[in-house]
């Protein structure tokens, strides 16, 4: 039974790149390269979310989502502000090699019973590390998807254990 109230615990998650998901002045060999790890965790009504990843563009804007029944949501806090100006909090900080060390976000919410939104939770589905092609951030919007903005690794969401 699916009891998202009694949910608690973590997730690994495991990436996968997106190869024919790219703008097209990058190679399919380079972007394909991409390979990230990471976990989400949530008790009570907490959470936290952690990724690393390389392989990305050197000195990328990148930003991470969690993919949802209800659309794209940042993976950051529902309270934090988000200004659509490249400092948004789920902006990832990629290094001129195209690695990005850790991002951790303190969540406002337990992922694994959703994200709280007006009029409801939207149930959180997988996690996308997505490129920013135009430089900028969305505010809680990816951007134009395939346009300004592509997700190069993604990563299904599991079932934590139930306490």
């Amino acid at each position: 039974m699916d009891d998202r109230r009694k949910l608690c615990g973590c997730c690994k998650l495991v990436f996968t790149t997106v190869p024919a998901n790219r703008p097209p002045t990058i190679a399919v060999p380079f972007w394909a390269q991409a390979t990230a790890k990471g976990v989400v965790c949530g008790e009570d009504n907490t959470g936290h979310i952690e990724v690393s990843a390389q392989g990305l563009v050197p000195l990328g804007v990148y930003t991470v989502w969690f993919l949802t029944d209800r659309g794209t949501f940042p993976a950051a806090p529902t309270n934090a502000a988000f200004t659509s100006d490249g400092a948004d909090p789920n902006r990832l900080v990629v290094n001129s090699n195209g690695v990005l060390n850790y991002y951790i976000a303190l969540l406002d919410f337990n992922p694994f019973k959703g994200v709280p939104i007006t009029g409801g939770t939207a149930t959180i589905q997988g996690v996308a590390i997505t490129y920013n092609i135009d430089r900028t951030t969305h505010g809680t919007s990816p951007g134009t998807m395939n346009v300004t903005a592509f997700d190069q690794v993604v990563s299904p969401l599991c079932c934590p254990r139930m306490d």
